[in-house]
């Protein structure tokens, strides 16, 4: 497909260095799409840890209740045996006096049971105090190492904005030195193929699509007085091996 309009190499060399900007553009930009997604990531990770944290306090503090509960009991029990002790002596038959005696031995019982759980729940609940100071300190070594990794890419962030914005603005010199239709043509075959407009001829294929190119093409190319389009890929070609910015 070839049109009408007349070009020239200096033409085609001005609208590659302006693809040149656009490549470093496209990278830059998809460098700092990435890092929204990297600072959420090491704040996800930070919440997991704050849960693993919260968590081992909330098993401490659970350790503790039961611990209490159990040492209420006890105290409940205790005072129902000396309860029953006291009664032991205004009992008026035999019977009364051995259920009283029933009661009090099944308390002590009772007590001695609980006393065992309460021997358990405190060693339980030492090992849970330690895991939970033990992840309280690492949460906190964690925390700090993900803050300065987030301010790391917050400050990478700015940075590649500052470039970004300086890139932007060479490509806007840049493309007022080319031709407002030819730089139409470009803007709109870019965005038809992937930030790519611009495709160099090697040998008789185009080098993006990697087709081979009808002669007449060849020869117009080789003229450089026409833009010619790729019938594959629709891109616009150019033969030029290098170009600098002295082209601009």
């Amino acid at each position: 497909m070839t049109s009408v309009m007349a070009i020239t190499r200096d033409d085609l060399g001005k609208l590659l260095l302006v693809q040149a900007q656009d490549k470093e553009i496209d990278a830059l930009k998809k460098r700092l799409a990435q890092i929204p997604e990297g600072i959420a990531a090491i704040r996800a990770e930070t919440e997991a840890g704050k849960a693993a944290m919260e968590a081992a306090k909330k098993k401490s503090q659970e350790v503790q209740l039961r611990r209490k509960e159990k040492e209420l009991e006890m105290s409940q029990k205790e005072a129902a045996i000396k309860k029953h002790q006291g009664e032991l002596n205004a009992v008026k038959s035999n019977d009364a006096f051995k259920a009283l005696l029933k009661e009090i031995e099944e308390a002590k019982k009772a007590v001695s049971d609980i006393e065992t759980e309460v021997l358990t729940l405190m060693d339980e609940g030492d090992a849970a105090l330690k895991g939970e100071k033990a992840a309280a300190a690492d949460f906190k070594g964690f925390e700090s190492k993900q803050g300065e990794q987030v301010k790391s890419l917050e400050a990478k962030q700015a940075e590649l904005n500052a470039q970004l914005s300086s890139a932007e603005e060479r490509r806007k010199g840049l493309l007022e030195g080319v031709p407002a239709e030819l730089s139409d043509k470009y803007e709109k075959t870019r965005q038809r193929r992937q930030g790519i407009g611009l495709s160099r001829v090697d040998g008789n294929l185009c080098t993006e699509c990697r087709m081979a190119l009808p002669p007449q093409i060849l020869i117009n190319i080789k003229k450089g007085h026409s833009i010619e389009y790729c019938d594959s890929c629709q891109r616009i070609l150019h033969d030029i091996a290098t170009v600098s910015s002295s082209a601009a």
